[in-house]
C-alpha cells in the first residue's frame, strides 16, 4: 500500500468515525447542514453544497430554504458547470421518478377510497341485518315467554284438577267433567 492510499484510508476511517446517524438510521456527516422544517418541525439534513437552495421538506412537502451556516459564503459553494449540469440532470430524473411514484400512490388512494366506500356500504347493510335479527329474536323471546306462561298455567290447572286417590276402581264423574272442559 502506497503512502497516498494509506492516508486516504486513514482519512476515510476518520470521516466514518465522525459521522453520526439520526433516529431513522440516516448517516449525518460533519459537512451536512442539519435544520428543522419551519412548517412541520421535521429534522432535515442536506450536504453543505445545498446551502441557500430551495428544497421540499420530505415530511410535509412544503418549500424550505436551506440555511447558510455561519461563516459560509455562497462563493464557497461554486461548482464547476459540468458538475452543476450533472446535478441538474440527476434532479430532473429524480423528479420524474417521484412524479411517477406520486401518480401510482394517487391511484392507490383512489382504489382505497373506492374500497372504503364499498366496505362502508356493506357495514351499513350488516348493521341493518343485525337490527332486524335483534328484533326477530326479541319477538320470539316474547312469544316463548307467552308459551311458557301458558304451559305453566296448563300444568297448574292439570295439577289442581287431578282426582284424589280415594277409590281407583270407580271413576269419578266430576273428574271426567273437568277433563272435558
Amino acid at each position: 500500500m502506497t503512502e497516498e492510499e494509506f492516508a486516504a484510508n486513514e482519512e476515510a476511517e476518520i470521516d466514518a468515525a465522525e459521522d453520526a446517524t439520526d433516529e431513522n438510521g440516516t448517516i449525518i456527516r460533519d459537512t451536512d447542514i442539519v435544520f428543522d422544517c419551519p412548517h412541520c418541525g421535521h429534522n432535515l439534513a442536506i450536504d453543505y453544497r445545498g446551502a441557500g437552495l430551495q428544497i421540499n421538506c420530505v415530511q410535509c412537502g412544503e418549500s424550505v430554504l436551506v440555511p447558510i451556516p455561519d461563516g459560509m459564503k455562497i462563493d464557497d459553494l461554486d461548482i464547476e458547470p459540468g458538475e452543476i449540469l450533472k446535478q441538474l440532470f440527476k434532479t430532473r430524473r429524480d423528479l420524474q421518478k417521484q412524479e411517477l411514484r406520486a401518480d401510482g400512490l394517487e391511484e392507490q388512494v383512489r382504489g382505497l377510497v373506492e374500497r372504503n366506500s364499498l366496505l362502508y356500504a356493506q357495514c351499513e347493510a350488516f348493521a341493518m341485518q343485525v337490527s332486524e335479527l335483534q328484533a326477530f329474536c326479541l319477538q320470539h323471546a316474547a312469544i316463548n315467554e307467552k308459551v311458557k306462561a301458558l304451559l305453566d298455567r296448563m300444568q297448574a290447572s292439570l295439577s289442581s284438577d287431578a282426582p284424589a286417590e280415594e277409590d281407583e276402581s270407580e271413576p269419578d264423574e266430576s273428574a271426567e267433567v273437568s277433563a272435558e272442559q
